[in-house]
């Protein structure tokens, strides 16, 4: 366990089953987990073999996901702002997972922005990729909490994905997994 890091719990475990899902398509070349926190979602992308990227705000998780098996021997773990540290485009068979924070959080320094995000950060990251990825997924990870996903969907179809969502309901709020692939496959 890493204080101050997010631990695992039922919206990574969905998106887990997800991009298990997606790598057992083959074909991958590169996958780049954002936000990654302990590092859960990395590690499973590492374990199969595809060159594996884990980026995070957060110092502490960085040094809690540089610590996770199998990134410490084969995976790359760096302290960034979500994609501002990855070069533009990304090769042909990338998967770019981000399980967003959505958590309401009064802070704004650096540990409010790692646990704070939503659809705002999903649509980040939906845009970025648009630009960025000619060819592989995206698994958005996100709350009902962060409001409706229209935008969000619209964005991807426009941008030539193909979208799938797949939800679970908690207490009172859907957690929410959107695979967003094109061109892959």
């Amino acid at each position: 366990a890493c204080s101050m890091v997010y631990e695992p719990a039922e919206d990574t475990w969905l998106a887990a089953e997800e991009l298990q899902e997606l790598l057992r398509g083959g074909g991958w070349r590169l996958c780049i987990d954002v936000g990654t926190g302990t590092g859960v979602l990395a590690s499973i992308c590492a374990a199969s073999r595809v060159e594996t990227v884990a980026i995070d705000l957060s110092p502490c998780a960085v040094d809690c996901a540089s610590r996770a098996e199998p990134l410490r021997e084969t995976g790359i773990v760096a302290q960034c702002d979500m994609l501002t540290c990855i070069r533009c485009p990304l090769p042909r068979g990338s998967i770019l997972v981000y399980n967003t924070p959505y958590l309401p959080v009064e802070d704004e320094g650096v540990e409010g922005l790692a646990w704070s995000g939503g659809l705002r950060e999903a649509l980040r990251a939906a845009r970025w990729a648009s630009n960025c990825l000619p060819s592989g997924c995206l698994v958005l990870v996100y709350s009902s909490l962060s409001g409706s996903d229209d935008e969000l969907l619209g964005l991807l179809a426009r941008a030539g994905f193909t979208t799938r969502v797949r939800s679970i309901h908690l207490f009172f709020e859907d957690i929410k997994v959107a695979v967003a692939c094109k061109g892959h496959g």
